[in-house]
């Protein structure tokens, strides 16, 4: 585990419709080391993003008022790089589709803990590693993940 890890744990959102699985995801973040928030479905996961320093994404496919693929392009399309993992038990066939979306990563239901955890650790890492490649400049000490200029923007590293 890198030292910025070991000083400032992960937020993951995990988006699932189903109270139990929802609540049961959370307790599987939460054990892997992860801080874990819960939204019911799309629509109140972009509420919670706008709300909260998110660093990753767990999210069910099938899922009443904004699904799991409109909430991943919604992400995408806003120039959020943080990493998402698609779930589905149901939708299984989508999981594909979801990573064309956008998704980091996907998984079918049922998700048993150790998986998951190891998955999402990928991810942020994955995430982190190539963020950090790209945009760390050598005359900044430190990079603000969240400032409005981030990853997905039109401008290079190398320009300014």
């Amino acid at each position: 585990m890198s030292l910025p890890n070991l000083l400032l744990m992960s937020t993951v959102l995990i988006v699932e419709d189903d109270p139990v699985c929802g609540r049961l995801t959370c307790e599987y973040v939460r054990a892997g080391g992860y801080q874990a928030l819960l939204a019911s479905d799309g629509e109140a996961a972009l509420v919670m993003l706008r709300e909260h320093t998110v660093d990753a994404v767990v999210t069910d496919l099938a899922m009443p008022n904004l699904n799991g693929l409109r909430l991943i392009r919604a992400i995408r399309e806003s120039g959020d790089g943080m990493p998402i993992i698609a779930m589905s038990g149901t939708n299984v066939d989508q999981l594909d589709l979801a990573e064309d979306y956008g998704a980091n990563a996907s998984v079918a239901k049922p998700v048993k803990a150790p998986p998951l955890v190891a998955l999402l650790k990928r991810v942020i890492e994955d995430t982190e590693t190539d963020w950090t490649a790209a945009w760390i400049h050598p005359e900044f000490g430190s990079v603000d993940r969240h400032a409005p200029e981030g990853p997905n923007s039109k401008h290079s590293a190398g320009t300014g």
